[in-house]
């Protein structure tokens, strides 16, 4: 082979490796986890549904705590920032009681939260369809408005400056409670391989006036997470969720059934930190 061929070949050999290089690197600096991306967050949800009038209502809620203490709770009854949604009649207190804190929400009268929304317009008979240039569209005269029975919602979030421990949060992170009676599930849909799922048992307080014929559906939920970009968003979190539909006057204290996954994501380029949080500002 040629002197001269040999050597551009052996140029052209140490371009492309030289290429390949700065490309790997690149890629591998893409991927790596950004410190400034990490966020620590976790969201409390109470969501009241009644089909009927209720009266003189009175409901004690289970709140995520630790070390007897409610972040959550705190925010509801400062009216803090954080409260994303909240009925503004409603009153709300933590009340501590055999089972623990608990959020206390009461109102003078609780009526069914319906939703209207237009009639869907008739397919014209001559075979035009229809423009989609109306932002909404108008019911046909002499249609109805179909109404759906629509639920009222409690929803905090809150946001912290150290990793959330979504492994193991019953150790020590703030957690629905009461928490009862653990015991290990099956998970129902494969989530990442530090999954985990559990079944428990919890407590509500319901009180109230209501039709023979009244429902009163409840359920809480409350997810924590952490995330960060590392060549895209990613991140682990944990969740719980608690719920009951009761008939007639509020039963007073009632046993209800709650659900937890926890390990849910990835762990690969997670923040490293103290397992405690803290709490910022707003």
């Amino acid at each position: 082979m040629d002197r001269r061929l040999r050597a551009a070949l052996a140029v052209a050999l140490v371009v492309l490796l030289v290429a390949a290089g700065a490309v790997g690197f690149a890629f591998y600096r893409f991927v790596q986890p950004v410190p400034e991306s990490y966020s620590h967050t976790a969201e409390y949800r109470a969501y009241v549904q009644p089909n009927a009038t209720l009266t003189n209502v009175t409901l004690y809620l289970p709140l995520p705590v630790e070390n007897g203490s409610s972040p959550v709770g705190d925010a509801l009854v400062a009216g803090s920032p954080g409260v994303v949604d909240a009925p503004p009649d409603w009153s709300f207190s933590v009340v501590d009681t055999a089972a623990g804190p608990m959020l206390a929400l009461s109102v003078p009268t609780l009526e069914p939260n319906y939703r209207e929304r237009p009639a869907p317009r008739p397919i014209p008979d001559d075979g035009a369809t229809d423009t989609p240039s109306a932002a909404t569209p108008t019911p046909a005269p002499g249609t109805t408005p179909i109404r759906t029975l629509d639920y009222y919602l409690v929803s905090v979030e809150l946001a912290f400056d150290e990793p959330i421990d979504t492994r193991s949060p019953v150790d020590s992170e703030a957690v629905l409670r009461p928490r009862l009676n653990a015991t290990d599930t099956d998970c129902p849909f494969p989530t990442g391989e530090e999954a985990a799922c559990r079944a428990f048992g919890t407590r509500m307080f319901l009180s109230y006036e209501a039709p023979e014929d009244a429902t009163l559906d409840v359920l809480v939920t409350y997810e924590a997470r952490n995330d960060w970009f590392a060549g895209g968003w990613t991140g682990n979190s944990f969740r719980q969720t608690a719920g009951t539909v009761v008939r007639g006057d509020g039963p007073g204290w009632v046993a209800v059934g709650g659900e937890e996954e926890t390990g849910v994501g990835t762990y690969r380029g997670a923040p490293r930190g103290s397992a405690a949080v803290a709490v910022r500002s707003g």
